[in-house]
């Protein structure tokens, strides 16, 4: 194989400024815009005339993402474009092994300097083994991708059956969640069984493919209520970007959550799908989203009390039967899929630092 250079990012690629482009000035359109934390809208107008990279610059720096095509950067950010001299996507996974996360420079305002991101030292392969690369990285992205899509499918056919049989085509009196359901917040503290491995449910770990990352007590300071089987963790955090958790029958010993979550749990299992959809629709959202106070947008609270106050009409017991045995093989399905994600996010970050750094070769 042809040998790797070891060079500077700057000796590679250039770091464009991204342009300032106010909500308000804005026109609707299918043009993806995007800032330091991602997608952030649309607009009618692209600045960059093909695919590329963005990279955060102030904020969330140092994130990566990458768009398929023409869109907007906005100055909190800095972008790539494509070049002969590289494999764009190759460039993308080099990117997420830099930790340009924690080259801050700026103590008010997180930023990423450009001139301290070109001097970080990289290695180099050549353009067939920069591609090569590429498409192993991309093919566990595009089956990741498929899979959440199908997940996305699959929940949205059910929100559908939900809305039109028990919103939509409902004549029913109307009850409140408490009714049906209780708020089990049973708390623990790991921290006194500092050895012990707990299955930690947390606000990042729902952001992670919704994926417990296990812990030992003594790394869990604060108290924790405990995670109960056929339960719903609804977070009371931001309730406008809603996080409502669907937890199984089958629950692991010592599974804790967050105090962000409330652990809602139905008085019977028939209304278990009913409940999570009913968090998870956009009613209840919105409804959530109007309820809630804080201090600043990023640390919006909703009040526990208004998960039990829900009002919906009362569900058909007929419909709720045949509700449940549509949809729970879909919730089967997407929590398998949900499992091979998990597999494949794996096997993806434990090869990106390998490949990237040349441990690992791939054949062309």
């Amino acid at each position: 194989m042809t040998e790797w250079r070891e060079c500077k990012l700057g000796d590679v690629i250039v770091l464009n400024y991204g342009k300032a482009l106010p909500e308000k000035k804005r026109v609707f359109g299918n043009i993806p815009v995007y800032s330091s934390a991602g997608l952030t809208g649309y607009h009618n107008e692209s600045l960059v005339n093909g695919r590329g990279i963005i990279i955060g610059r102030k904020g969330t720096i140092g994130s990566v993402h990458f768009s398929y095509k023409p869109f907007w950067c906005i100055d909190t950010a800095y972008y790539i474009t494509d070049n002969e001299e590289y494999n764009l996507k190759y460039i993308y996974y080099l990117l997420q092994t830099l930790g340009l996360n924690e080259l801050n420079e700026d103590s008010a305002v997180p930023g990423l300097n450009r001139n301290t991101a070109y001097q970080q030292d990289i290695s180099f392969p050549p353009l067939p083994e920069q591609k090569a690369i590429a498409e192993v990285l991309s093919s566990l992205d595009d089956k990741i991708d498929l899979l959440t899509r199908q997940n996305k499918t699959l929940e949205d056919f059910a929100q559908t059956y939900f809305r039109r049989w028990f919103l939509e085509e409902n004549d029913n009196d109307t009850i409140m969640v408490s009714e049906i359901a209780k708020l089990e917040n049973n708390s623990v503290s790991p921290k006194r069984q500092p050895l012990e491995p707990f299955h930690h449910y947390s606000i990042p770990a729902y952001d992670n493919a919704q994926t417990p990352v296990v812990e030992l007590g003594n790394t869990i300071l604060s108290n924790k209520f405990t995670v109960q089987p056929n339960s719903i963790l609804v977070s009371k955090l931001n309730p406008i970007t809603p996080r409502i958790w669907r937890i199984d029958e089958n629950v692991m010993p010592n599974s804790v959550c967050s105090t962000e979550f409330q652990v809602l749990k139905p008085y019977d299992i028939k209304h278990y799908l009913f409940l999570y959809f009913l968090m998870k629709s956009d009613d209840v959202v919105s409804s959530f989203a109007m309820s809630a106070t804080g201090t600043s947008g990023s640390h919006q609270r909703i009040r526990p009390e208004y998960i039990l106050e829900v009002e919906t009409p009362e569900p058909d017991n007929d419909k709720l039967i045949l509700f449940n045995e549509i949809c729970t093989p879909m919730m089967e399905r997407v929590k398998k899929n949900q499992q091979q994600i998990i597999t494949l996010q794996k096997l993806r970050d434990t090869l990106l630092p390998k490949l990237i750094s040349g441990e690992v070769r791939v054949k062309q």
